[in-house]
C-alpha cells in the first residue's frame, strides 16, 4: 500500500476547523493552511476533491470539501495508514537503537572467553536467587556482563549450581 498525504493523519482537526468556518465555498490559500499544503499541492487536491475555477481562484464547496474528508475517515484507510505510520515510527525507533548499540565498543581482553564462574571479574557474585554486579560505568557493567555470559558458556553446571545452590535443575511444570 502506498504511503498516503500526511494531512490524512489530521483529517479530524481539519474537518473540526471546517465546521467552525462559516463559509460556503473554500479556496487555494485557505486548502494551503487547512491541510499544511504547498500551492501546487493544493491545486492537485482541489481538483481531485472536485474543485472548480471561478475567475482565476479555485474554489471548492465546504460542505462538498467536509464529505470528501468524512468518505475517507469513514473508508478504514485512514486506521490503516495511522496504523502503517505507527509501525514505521517503530520500525525507525528499533533501528536507531541498534544502531547506537551497535557503535558501542566494549574493550575486553582474550582471557575474557575462557571465564568460569570461578574466575568471574571483581564484583560480581552470583548466590542462589542473587546477582550483584558492582560497576564503574556503562562499559565496566557490560563488560561483567559479557563475562558473566562467557562464564556461563563455558561453565554451566557452574553457573547452575551457583545461582540455585544444591538443589539442582529448577524443575519447570508439564
Amino acid at each position: 500500500m502506498a504511503a498516503k498525504p500526511s494531512w490524512w493523519l489530521h483529517i479530524p482537526e481539519i474537518r473540526s476547523m471546517l465546521a467552525d468556518i462559516r463559509l460556503p465555498v473554500i479556496d487555494r490559500a485557505a486548502i494551503e493552511q487547512l491541510f499544511g499544503l504547498g500551492r501546487r499541492q493544493a491545486i492537485e487536491l482541489l481538483n481531485t476533491f472536485g474543485g472548480y475555477q471561478a475567475g482565476r481562484t479555485l474554489l471548492i464547496g465546504r460542505d462538498q470539501l467536509i464529505a470528501r474528508l468524512d468518505a475517507i475517515a469513514d473508508s478504514g484507510d485512514l486506521r490503516q495508514e495511522a496504523a502503517r505510520r505507527e509501525r514505521l515510527a517503530v520500525t525507525v525507533e528499533n533501528v536507531r537503537r541498534t544502531r547506537e548499540s551497535e557503535a558501542v565498543r566494549i574493550p575486553i581482553s582474550p582471557e575474557i572467553f575462557s571465564t568460569r564462574m570461578r574466575t568471574l571479574a571483581a564484583g560480581v557474585q552470583l548466590r542462589p536467587g542473587k546477582l550483584e554486579i558492582e560497576f564503574a560505568g556503562t562499559e565496566d557493567l557490560l563488560r561483567k556482563l559479557f563475562g558473566l555470559a562467557q562464564a556461563v558458556a563455558n561453565d554451566y553446571a557452574g553457573f547452575e549450581q551457583a545461582a540455585v545452590g544444591g538443589a539442582g535443575r529448577e524443575q519447570i511444570p508439564a
